[in-house]
């Protein structure tokens, strides 16, 4: 199998086999076959074993301590590399360029966040982070917080990104308001919140090109 994949790459492999050669280094005296059709089975996918807690993973049947916690790791190198699929000073001018983006970055993400992406005038990409870990609707973000954030960036223009890792990605009233909220405050400081993307579990929307909050960007 891993000459197969020295010499062909990973697209002919199905994602059982793909996670197969993956617990060779857990269980070097065992057959991971099994153990890789149960995570799947389970998890639905090999996305869905990736996005599983450690608590989920140790559940399943030949799935030790060790194991749950080397896929935890691989996970968190998987999503540092989307977080750097962009390059500092690449133009992310377009909202497609923008939600394809934030969708590798909430990927794996089995818990709510609020993260926020700052651009330079030119809409060229500088940095991202995360601001908050939690359900919108229950952890209002703070306000000043998001402001001072902002301000330390440096950067004229921002665009807010969050997930609903369990459901639509259509914002929600609370949704609606935080991003009124901010828009109105950053304004202040003359800085120009772009955009409010939303990921949810089947797909992405931008507020912006959808028109969700038509009085603030009327220039669709």
């Amino acid at each position: 199998m891993l000459n197969r994949l020295r010499d062909r790459g990973g697209e002919g492999f199905e994602s059982h086999e793909l996670l197969e050669m993956m617990l060779y280094s857990s269980y070097k005296q065992c057959d991971t076959n099994p153990i890789a059709h149960r995570l799947i089975d389970k998890f639905g996918s090999l996305s869905g074993v990736f996005s599983a807690s450690e608590k989920e993973l140790s559940e399943v049947e030949g799935v030790g301590a060790a194991t749950a916690q080397m896929i935890m790791v691989l996970r968190a190198n998987i999503e540092r590399m989307l977080s750097e699929s962009v390059q500092k000073g690449e133009m992310l001018g377009a909202s497609g360029a923008v939600r394809d983006y934030c969708t590798g970055l909430f990927r794996f993400a089995d818990t709510e966040q609020l993260r926020m992406l700052f651009l330079d005038g030119e809409y060229c990409f500088v940095s991202q982070e995360i601001i908050s870990t939690g359900a919108l609707e229950q952890v209002h973000p703070d306000m000043m917080r998001l402001l001072e954030k902002a301000v330390q960036k440096r950067c004229p223009i921002v665009v807010l990104a969050h997930n609903h890792p369990k459901g639509s990605e259509m914002p929600s009233n609370e949704d609606k308001l935080m991003t009124r909220n901010l828009y109105n405050l950053l304004e202040k400081a003359g800085i120009y919140l772009a955009d409010h993307i939303i990921v949810g579990m089947h797909g992405s929307l931008s507020m912006r090109e959808n028109g969700i909050l038509p009085d603030i960007w009327n220039d669709v």
